[in-house]
């Protein structure tokens, strides 16, 4: 019998093996329930047709952000501010950003390994990064950024979705 060498087995305790589920669940962009509804076909035309416009101009997109929560914040607005309104809306456009997050990430995939998993690794980094950052939002009057850590999400999903949509492009041109 030839002399053999233990393998060394890596044992994960059950509860490293449940956190890991759950920071890899919280890092998926659906783990909110604001996006179980879905983004609306309406909304989602809006910043559809803004987008094509920015890339038919050479353009980024940074002006599509907003174009959903700002009207529906601004109707929230008056002698009774309703600070749940504001969230909502702002909720309502981030719906729109994460699906285009997800869309642009399938798009990235294209770009061979090495881009997926760039992609895929700091989308993970990127989402509870972006939820301890805007949580702050959420501690500061709320007149001075409508919408709190709601509307912060957006806006830092949006740019995330943004940069990622021309990955996508970049890595598909060919």
């Amino acid at each position: 019998m030839k002399n053999q060498t233990p393998r060394c087995v890596e044992r994960r305790s059950p509860m490293r093996l449940k956190l890991t589920v759950v920071v890899l669940a919280a890092s998926l962009p659906f783990a909110s329930a604001a996006f179980a509804q879905g983004a609306k076909p309406t909304d989602v035309a809006v910043i559809d047709a803004c987008l094509k416009t920015a890339e038919e101009n050479g353009g980024f997109g940074g002006a599509c952000v907003g174009l959903v929560a700002d009207p529906c914040i601004k109707a929230a607005e008056g002698a009774n501010d309703d600070v749940a309104k504001w969230k909502a809306c702002a909720s309502r456009e981030l719906a729109i950003w994460t699906q285009k997050t997800n869309e642009a990430l399938k798009m990235a995939q294209a770009g061979g390994a090495d881009v997926t998993k760039a992609a895929t690794d700091s989308q993970k980094t990127f989402v509870a990064s972006r939820d301890r950052f805007c949580a702050v939002f959420d501690k500061v009057e709320p007149g001075m950024y409508r919408g709190g850590a709601s509307y912060c999400r957006l806006r830092e999903t949006a740019n995330r979705s943004l940069s990622l949509i021309k990955l996508g492009a970049a890595v598909n041109e060919h």
